[in-house]
């Protein structure tokens, strides 16, 4: 007995009608809007060697491997950017940067059951490769701004730099676990353990204090004012006046009302190495977009240089724009008598060029075309004869 023949597996989950159109929408407008910005698309295989994600942040227990015919471990495409990274080290290291390349692709990744998350998501995003410094950070931020921009009118971006929190963390006598364990109750902006767990080093150590207000370091301009009158060291307070300039000139653009900082961005911190952003949309409670910079992944691909980039969840956008009163249905649908199948065909394509949506009957009686176009609820029927006849039918009540 095939037991699941008709269900779809755990984070599986099947797009219908109205779902494709609109997740085809956001698309269409975001590899638009890349190419505009002078970038290029590459695509890699869903399924890449194991190898290719061995060292990276990415947790082993959330890819779907699998064994190819010769016993090597595979692995289907947890992320998009370290497969790029193989790609350019291996058949683009003679271009000159900085190389401006763009993704629409899938990715998998193993979610708790019950979780009510996808394992396969769709994802588009860019990777600006071979360059560091504040203008392509600023690049990289303005870029995403105008990727949420295009698909909605309500978005905010937080900007942090994980840089500071691992100019504090290194002034912290303390065992890796412990700091670890700092880190996550920041990022999860749990403030009572991470008072707990920093209570017995004292308050004494100034970087102990300012890990204890980290995750209350979110807003404005203040933010960076308060960051810099507890910055520990020389370190800390470079990367405060960092972040303050690409704060300003994001701002200088017109784009303060979109932009908060949060210094309590320390996701990932063994993978990005500088400014990093999460952008959010009316609706999902989650991050919409994601993004940083992270100059050492090359360097595990022998080909070491600064790189920085995001990915736009494009399931998630396109969740939140489904019109749930807007219908699939077609404005006309087209029945011929016998032998004006051309002349239909033809009355169907101007209609289209007209505007309309139309449906080309593939019944052979009106009747039975009458009685579909009400179950539809498609109220123009185009009879196409030796002349043209249109119908309107009565909305049912």
């Amino acid at each position: 007995m095939a037991k699941y023949r008709n269900v779809t597996p755990d984070g599986g989950c099947d797009l219908l009608f109205k779902e494709c159109e609109v997740r085809r929408a956001v698309e269409t407008k975001l590899v638009n809007l890349f190419k505009s910005y002078g970038f290029s698309e590459v695509v890699t295989p869903s399924m890449e060697f194991y190898d290719v994600f061995r060292d990276s942040t990415m947790d082993d227990e959330t890819m779907y491997k699998l064994i190819d015919a010769r016993g090597r471990i595979l692995a289907l495409r947890p992320d998009n950017t370290t497969p790029i990274a193989r790609v350019v080290s291996t058949k683009l290291k003679g271009f000159a940067p900085p190389l401006r390349l763009f993704y629409n692709q899938n990715v998998f990744r193993i979610n708790p059951s019950m979780s009510g998350r996808r394992d396969e998501i769709a994802q588009c995003g860019v990777e600006l490769i071979g360059i560091g410094g504040e203008r392509a950070d600023i690049e990289a931020i303005s870029l995403a701004i105008a990727a949420l921009r295009s698909v909605t009118p309500d978005f905010r971006l937080e900007i942090g730099h994980v840089g500071f929190f691992k100019a504090l963390i290194d002034d912290l006598p303390v065992e890796l676990e412990i700091k670890e364990r700092i880190r996550s109750f920041i990022d999860s902006k749990s403030y009572a353990s991470i008072g707990a767990l920093l209570a017995p080093y004292g308050h004494e150590n100034a970087a102990c204090r300012a890990l204890a207000e980290l995750p209350h370091l979110f807003g404005g301009d203040e933010v960076l004012k308060r960051a810099l009158e507890i910055a520990p060291n020389e370190q800390a307070a470079g990367i405060i006046r960092y972040l303050q300039s690409v704060y300003e000139t994001l701002c200088e653009m017109g784009w303060k009302e979109h932009i908060m900082i949060d210094l309590g961005l320390v996701q990932s911190i063994d993978y990005y190495t500088g400014v990093v952003f999460k952008g959010y949309m009316h609706g999902p409670g989650e991050p919409v977009l994601l993004g940083g910079r992270y100059d050492e992944l090359y360097g595990k691909f022998g080909l070491p240089m600064p790189a920085t980039g995001f990915a736009l969840n494009v399931d998630a956008v396109a969740r939140e724009g489904l019109d749930e009163n807007k219908s699939d249905r077609a404005d006309v649908l087209v029945f011929y008598e016998k032998g004006y199948v051309k002349a239909a065909f033809a009355h169907a394509d101007d209609l289209i060029a007209s505007g309309l949506t139309c449906e080309r009957s593939v019944f052979e009686a009106l009747e039975d075309a009458v009685d579909y176009a009400r179950k539809k609820g498609i109220r123009r029927i185009d009879v196409v004869a030796k002349t043209v006849t249109t119908r309107i039918l009565e909305a049912e009540k």
